[in-house]
């Protein structure tokens, strides 16, 4: 077989001579991080205050002192605490002001012990699982609630209905409207546009809504308050705390 230029030395087949088409190659393309991510929907007050609970359980000591310096109403005005309820070195009955993985406010013991404490983080991570399908089924409740009241009515061709579950508001968008004023001495008209911009009201941030004033019971007086005057034994009834003029009677 005659030979050219462009043929190969080792082939004799006229098929040799053909040169093999080159596919392109799929190359996965990689997503955008940042754009295509959807976003997590936001944690509710009860799971962050649990969430905090535990990882404060987990990563303290037990001997830190609570920055605030405690309550010491002793379950008066606040409820039993349900983790601690009392200290175990001098008595103090706590509430639940008292945080488990503080010490005590008044002898600065530690509350939890080894055992306590991975059997109390043990419950917080039960009572996080309990709040997040409660909330997932109330969620899945309300989006029931919603395709039903959406069948009962027709929904017109083009209209949007709006989400129920969306947790972000819509921002109120800026109407434009036209005026035709006439003049009445030249004759003329002019058109003015004036456009409005409501003011959305925007929700309070994480740290707005997690901040609460919240009344605690100092620590009572190192000193106890007792009258230093000797008492009179003619008058035993005496007030000693302040001078009383006793005004007989007529």
């Amino acid at each position: 077989m005659r030979r050219t230029a462009w043929s190969k030395a080792a082939g004799s087949v006229p098929s040799d001579r053909l040169r093999p088409a080159q596919r392109p190659q799929h190359v996965p393309q990689k997503q955008n991080q940042g754009k295509g991510k959807t976003p997590e929907p936001s944690k509710s007050k009860a799971i962050r205050k649990l969430e905090s609970l535990a990882e404060g359980v987990r990563k303290s000591s037990g001997k830190e002192k609570d920055p605030t310096g405690g309550c010491f109403c002793q379950a008066r005005e606040h409820d039993l605490s349900p983790y601690t309820a009392i200290c175990r070195g001098c008595g103090l009955i706590l509430c639940a002001i008292n945080l488990p993985y503080y010490a005590c406010p008044h002898c600065f013991a530690v509350l939890l012990s080894d055992i306590a404490r991975s059997s109390l983080s043990a419950r917080l991570d039960e009572e996080i699982s309990k709040q997040v399908a409660k909330e997932e089924e109330e969620r899945l409740r309300v989006a029931q609630q919603a395709r039903d009241a959406e069948g009962a009515f027709p929904v017109l061709f083009g209209s949007t209905t709006p989400s129920v579950l969306s947790s972000t508001p819509s921002r109120p968008t800026a109407q434009t409207h036209k005026i035709l004023s006439l003049n009445s001495k030249t004759k003329k008209y002019t058109v003015s546009s004036y456009t409005n911009t409501p003011v959305s009201s925007r929700p309070a941030s994480r740290a707005e809504s997690e901040v609460e004033e919240v009344h605690r019971v100092a620590a009572p007086p190192k000193e106890v308050d007792f009258v230093k005057r000797t008492p009179d034994r003619n008058h035993p009834w005496n007030n000693m705390r302040m001078e009383v003029i006793y005004v007989p009677v007529k």
